[in-house]
């Protein structure tokens, strides 16, 4: 194989593994949230209590498809996992359009969660594998698009079956049929235009690594064992309960807090709501830099400063929200972009950049698994909090809540990247 060839083989396969995964978890959050939008947008103080309790068991089972996602994806490669829960989240989605009993949605919701579980593990396990530890900051702050930007697009997919159209004799039900069609097509599309490893595709591995670390981190039970007793992914671990926790709350509940505070439409409320994840991204982006670029690529600095920032603007959210709706949908949008600049810094970068690589689908498990154990108590806090303070004090919540994730992870401002050996040259 001539250098040429080579380098465009390498250039090929590492493109596509970049935007099939962005589409592809970009596509999972077409089968995310069509049963709370369904919900909450009839009815908002209705559709209150049951929508706490799906948002409970999707998140449960959410955390238990992350274990299985990071082990499978270690040992087996991530394209099969990523396709499975792909099909299973839009089977369960499409069969909601046959039961309207809490029961039987429950279950499903259970077996979505489920699915959905097993996309964000074993797509990083590909992006850790297909990248070297120098590139993967700044292509993960880009690939973090796929859950800000991407999960505000199949939102506005979800409102727009919700309107009136050629086929509106189907009415709710195209939220359960036509994001479902296109996460199938989307999850097709990936498995066939991918591949786990350069290796599978004949290519040389990329970048060098310890024989002896990646032996024994390629264990199921070892493996694990040098994920948990890790202790920088304890701290982020702990950290990012409360991140997800928060962040899951102002997903689900800001349409809800805009309408009860600010007394503004359904629709609108919802549309100043996804704001929230609309610039997700650029904060991805100017973090990953700031911390590359001033503090010698120190996550814990950038990310502690960001949450403290966070927590003064909750502190101000009740004064903003006076001001007028547009000041909240300013607000709404910086807390956003600093919400998923600590989320794409630490969960992503930090967590790859602490583990071998053999390991890295499992680390991101559990640490995104630690974050959606927060997230599965998220609805029942949030409204019992409501139900006692009030909505106009929720944001009382977001404070604590940001202020002790940014306790947690403020005493390893001085800590640095684990070393390891410098990768081999990639021809681009």
């Amino acid at each position: 194989m001539s250098l040429l060839t080579r380098s465009n083989d390498y250039k090929h396969w590492r493109s596509t593994a970049f935007s099939s995964s962005w589409l592809l978890y970009a596509g999972y959050y077409l089968c995310r949230e069509n049963l709370s939008t369904v919900l909450s947008l009839p009815s908002a103080s209705s559709g209150q209590n049951p929508l706490a309790k799906l948002l409970f068991i999707f998140a449960f089972a959410y955390v238990f498809g992350h274990i299985v996602s990071g082990t499978a994806a270690d040992l087996r490669g991530p394209r099969h996992v990523a396709l499975i829960g792909g099909i299973v989240s839009a089977a369960a989605t499409t069969a909601m359009i046959f039961t309207h009993n809490l029961h039987n949605l429950l279950l499903l919701q259970l077996l979505n969660g489920f699915g959905q579980g097993l996309g964000f593990p074993a797509l990083a396990r590909m992006l850790a594998t297909w990248f070297t530890r120098q590139e993967r900051p700044s292509v993960l702050a880009w690939w973090s698009a796929s859950y800000s930007l991407g999960g505000s697009l199949a939102a506005s997919v979800t409102l727009w079956c919700l309107t009136p159209h050629l086929l509106s004799v189907w009415g709710w039900r195209h939220c359960f049929a036509l994001p479902p069609l296109l996460l199938s097509l989307i999850s097709l599309y990936f498995y066939f235009s991918t591949r786990d490893t350069p290796e599978s595709v004949g290519l040389e591995p990329l970048g060098m690594t310890d024989p002896i670390e990646e032996q024994e981190a390629s264990g199921v039970l070892s493996g694990w064992w040098i994920v948990l007793s890790n202790p920088n992914i304890r701290t982020i671990s702990a950290m990012y309960f409360f991140l997800k926790m928060t962040r899951y709350a102002l997903l689900f509940w800001l349409p809800l807090y805009l309408v009860q505070t600010s007394h503004l439409s359904n629709n609108r409320a919802t549309s100043v709501g996804n704001l929230f994840e609309l610039l997700g991204f650029a904060g991805a982006l100017i973090a990953v830099h700031f911390s590359t670029r001033y503090y010698n690529s120190r996550r814990y600095p950038v990310a502690t400063m960001l949450l403290f920032g966070l927590g003064f603007l909750s502190l101000l959210q009740p004064l903003i929200s006076n001001i007028g709706w547009w000041a909240s949908a300013v607000s709404i949008c910086v807390m956003g972009l600093l919400v998923y600049a600590v989320d794409a810094l630490m969960v992503s970068v930090a967590v790859l950049e602490t583990v071998p690589l053999a390991c890295s689908g499992r680390a991101i498990a559990a640490v995104n698994g630690a974050g959606s154990i927060g997230q599965m108590f998220s609805p029942l806090l949030v409204t019992w909090f409501a139900q006692r303070y009030g909505w106009e004090n929720i944001f009382n919540l977001f404070l604590i809540t940001f202020m002790v994730a940014a306790a947690i992870v403020a005493p390893r401002w001085n800590d640095v990247p684990r070393e390891t050996p410098l990768p081999q040259p990639v021809l681009t």
